[in-house]
């Protein structure tokens, strides 16, 4: 009923795959636009075949509403694939995805939302280990702030600076979590163990 009878040596090609289905008819828009170009939800009606459309019309074989593309449209709101409408000054071409192997929209939304939902969840997860994080950086840099107000209160000039700076970068790095012995120290200043059993004896 679509095509242009007046284009001759052409027909109706109606081409079946197994994912879809592929309708081209001679002629393109009556109006000489694309139909790719235009909103589909409003594509104007035209007959280009009256007297085809009155006799159909009167054997109920068409509603004559210009309906048939917002048919198509609705009858794949649920699914992800959707038809495909493609014209030119010599065809109008249709394809119309099978449905029975296409995807389900809500499918992929669910999909979707889950991916979602995992990468929120991530998130959240690395913004509470950087907080924890925080957390235990500012503990510890109160514990040594704490070290060394006592440190200064103890001592009274009896070591020297180097002394003293040695003693903080001990605590610093042992704090009060873990035992260390002459050995640790000699591997960390660079000295003896002998040096090392002094530096612990004095202090």
């Amino acid at each position: 009923m679509h095509r242009d009878y007046q284009i001759v040596g052409t027909e109706v090609h109606v081409d079946i795959y197994d994912d879809r289905l592929e309708i081209t008819s001679p002629g393109g828009m009556l109006n000489g636009s694309r139909i790719q170009d235009l909103d589909l939800k409003r594509v104007p009606s035209m007959r280009r075949n009256e007297i085809i459309s009155d006799i159909f019309g009167r054997l109920h074989y068409m509603d004559r509403r210009g309906s048939g593309i917002g048919r198509i449209i609705n009858s794949y709101t649920d699914f992800t694939e959707k038809p495909v409408f493609y014209s030119n000054e010599f065809y109008l071409q249709v394809v119309l995805p099978n449905r029975s192997v296409a995807d389900p929209a809500q499918l992929n939304l669910d999909l979707y939302s889950e991916s979602q939902f995992n990468d929120e969840k991530t998130q959240f997860s690395n913004e509470k280990t950087q907080l924890t994080n925080r957390k235990l950086n500012s503990d510890k840099d109160w514990e040594l702030i704490y070290f060394k107000e006592k440190l200064i209160e103890q001592i009274d000039n009896a070591f020297r600076n180097k002394t003293i700076n040695q003693i903080e970068q001990l605590f610093n790095r042992y704090r009060y979590d873990y035992s260390f012995n002459r050995r640790n120290i000699a591997e960390m200043f660079c000295i003896s163990e002998n040096g090392a059993s002094g530096f612990i004896k004095n202090v």
